[in-house]
């Protein structure tokens, strides 16, 4: 009976140490958000390529799981049941993988780059030529709208007069002899060169970073794949010792649902943005679009976001297409317009299916709320995730129904005025 009595003080004490020091967490992490900010920031910085390994043992697993498939199908049995032969062939299946993914990767690459490089070289070159059309078309403008070019060209001429002050007090008189230009040169050119300076470093430095953090995230996929069922057990094992039995399975379903919605989402998602850039670089070439394989560039990448990619892409490249031509220009904007409602009705339900099962206002609500929250990643994983809240959200919801002998079908309640009671 002492015993027991020891054992309830105890865990008093224990709930009473919990609240005590959760109050003091939360009162820290209020009155000290800008230095726990930081702390994450830096914690991120250091892990970075730690996320990075992860991302690409996710990517990669499918294809892995795939290769491990085939090379346990064509070895035979008695081979099989030594460990360390399951161990070789998985440690081989990494390998593959990686391969075909470097290899892809390169083959992209020497496909897209020259067109690209070449795309941009004659954009640049053009730049030229588009000033004048655009001088033209000003040109024209103001002789057609008087009052406007009365208004602009008095911006105009205080513009001029500004820069003309500035020439006279400013850079004139530092020009009039080899020591006013030198002073000049050594205290406002050369301090703000060396900030150019260190912004050009920063940049190199900034790159040289993200190469190592890629060699050693490609470093820690292959631990990762190496040790996924390892890691798997292991969590299964602290959820099982936290939780009860039944709570612990909900809690492995869930998690396993997740692993299906977000690997679905994302790995067809990629794989239809690949395909609609491939189209869309063979219709620019067959329409003669001016910078083909640039505009098949962005509009394969900004499809990856849901919803609003298709048009985050059009937009830039209808208005390089319209310096160039503007009849062009309409004529991309009705083939976007065809490509999106392909990948739209048809391509897109092919490869995802119902990956996400989200109904088109919950699309565009996790969109705008993750986007808004983490930017470009936002958009693109913000549906994933929001299908796994919805879909935990539905479960537990239909549960609590079942529960009070209550229907789940959202239909039964369309159109119900009287309480459920009755």
């Amino acid at each position: 009976m002492k015993r027991n009595n020891n054992h309830s003080y105890f865990a008093a004490g224990l709930t009473a140490f919990a609240v005590v020091a959760a109050s003091l967490f939360l009162f820290f992490m209020l009155f000290h958000f800008s230095a726990v900010a930081r702390f994450f920031s830096t914690l991120s910085a250091i892990l970075r390529p730690i996320f990075m390994g992860a991302v690409i043992a996710f990517l990669l697993l499918p294809v892995h799981r795939n290769i491990l498939r085939f090379l346990l199908a064509i070895t035979p049995d008695k081979r099989m049941e030594e460990r360390h032969s399951h161990a070789f062939l998985n440690f081989m299946a990494i390998v593959f993988s990686l391969m075909l993914a470097f290899f892809l990767i390169y083959l992209l690459l020497a496909m897209v780059i020259p067109q690209v490089w070449q795309s941009v070289v004659g954009l640049i070159q053009a730049v030229p030529d588009y000033m004048e059309v655009v001088q033209g078309w000003l040109q024209d403008f103001f002789e057609d709208n008087p009052d406007i070019q009365a208004s602009v060209m008095s911006v105009y001429d205080s513009a001029a007069t500004s820069l003309e002050q500035w020439l006279n007090s400013d850079i004139l008189p530092n020009l009039e002899s080899a020591t006013t230009t030198l002073e000049w040169v050594r205290k406002d050119v050369v301090p703000n060169l060396t900030g150019v300076m260190a912004g050009v470093s920063g940049m190199v430095v900034g790159l040289l970073v993200l190469v190592k953090d890629l060699l050693i995230a490609i470093i820690v996929s292959v631990y990762l794949l190496v040790r996924k069922d390892i890691f798997a057990a292991q969590s299964k094992k602290i959820v099982y010792s936290l939780f009860r039995t039944d709570v612990a399975d909900l809690i492995i379903g869930e998690a396993r649902n997740a692993y299906r919605i977000m690997s679905g989402f994302i790995n067809g998602k990629l794989l239809d943005s690949l395909i609609i850039g491939i189209i869309c670089l063979v219709c620019c070439n067959i329409f003669k679009f001016p910078y083909p394989a640039l505009i098949a560039v962005v509009v394969g990448v900004t499809n990856i976001i849901p919803f609003f990619g298709p048009f985050i892409g059009a937009i830039p490249c209808g208005l390089l297409i319209f310096l160039v031509n503007p009849l062009q220009a309409v004529y991309f904007a009705i083939f976007i317009l065809a490509l999106q409602q392909f990948d739209g009705n048809i391509l897109g339900p092919k490869i995802l299916g119902d990956s996400t099962g989200l109904a088109s206002f919950w699309v565009l609500f996790s969109i705008l709320l993750f986007g808004g929250l983490f930017g470009f990643a936002g958009m693109v994983l913000g549906v994933p995730v929001f299908a796994m809240i919805y879909g935990v959200i539905s479960r537990l919801v239909a549960h609590g129904l079942r529960g009070r002998n209550l229907p789940v079908d959202t239909a039964d309640y369309m159109g119900k005025t009287e309480p459920m009671s009755r």
